[in-house]
């Protein structure tokens, strides 16, 4: 496990928070954001076996950081695409904690979570893939401004929408495990530059945002962002 923070310490904690959970993918983790931007979480890549870290880890987060399950105002989770199992995990313990608690809850794309941050300091276009299993990607064009419908493609074709187009950057799951593929179109395809795998951190700030933006919904009522039906 890993703990970050994104301020210094000794600063008082804001009346409400936010808990972000991850567990879309093979990397999970929580955070805890604050209404004055004080941001902590902690991470950790459990491959596919989140249920046995996300309690424990939510847990010795609040009380690393100092403050009481009844400070939280809002939980925000990560509902795909990606993992079936894991985003049923993360929105499960999602549920449980916010109708424990009486707060809501808001569903954020991982599409969001990766891209959006990846968006903010690329001059060029951005393209997520999240890798789906084999050979296949959920794609989709991000901007600041924009999140677009991810499809669900095999690497070759996902490959295909990438030729012709100039300072293009591939971020997400999928851009680290088809980086050998994607560097035969550098350099005016790039990849990775830290955007490979979804941040807690950026779950729970995506989350206030579309919380402030839109409202949140009631504990039980987010329904998981799946581009096509689960393998059986």
């Amino acid at each position: 496990m890993a703990l970050c923070s994104s301020t210094g310490v000794g600063r008082i904690p804001p009346a409400v928070w936010v808990l972000g959970i991850e567990t879309a993918g093979d990397r999970g983790g929580v955070a805890l954001l604050g209404e004055d931007g004080a941001g902590y979480e902690l991470s950790f890549d459990a491959g596919r076996v989140h249920a046995e870290m996300l309690g424990g880890a939510t847990d010795a987060l609040i009380r690393a950081v100092g403050i009481a399950p009844e400070d939280l105002g809002l939980v925000a989770v990560d509902v795909g695409p990606g993992s079936f199992t894991g985003i049923r995990i993360g929105m499960a313990f999602a549920a449980g904690t916010a109708q424990a608690l009486s707060i809501p809850t808001v569903g954020v794309r991982q599409t969001e979570v990766v891209g959006v941050p990846a968006a903010r300091v690329w001059a060029g276009s951005v393209m997520v893939w999240i890798h789906d299993r084999g050979e296949h990607v959920f794609a989709a064009w991000v901007s600041e401004g924009r999140i677009g419908t991810e499809a669900a493609l095999p690497v070759d074709r996902a490959l295909q929408r990438l030729v012709g187009k100039s300072r293009v950057l591939v971020v997400g799951s999928g851009a680290l495990r088809f980086q050998e593929r994607l560097a035969g179109l550098a350099p005016n395809v790039v990849t990775g530059l830290g955007y490979d795998h979804p941040v807690p951190l950026e779950v729970a700030r995506l989350g206030l945002e579309s919380m402030r933006r839109d409202g949140g919904v009631e504990a039980g009522q987010l329904e998981p962002h799946y581009v096509h039906p689960p393998l059986s």
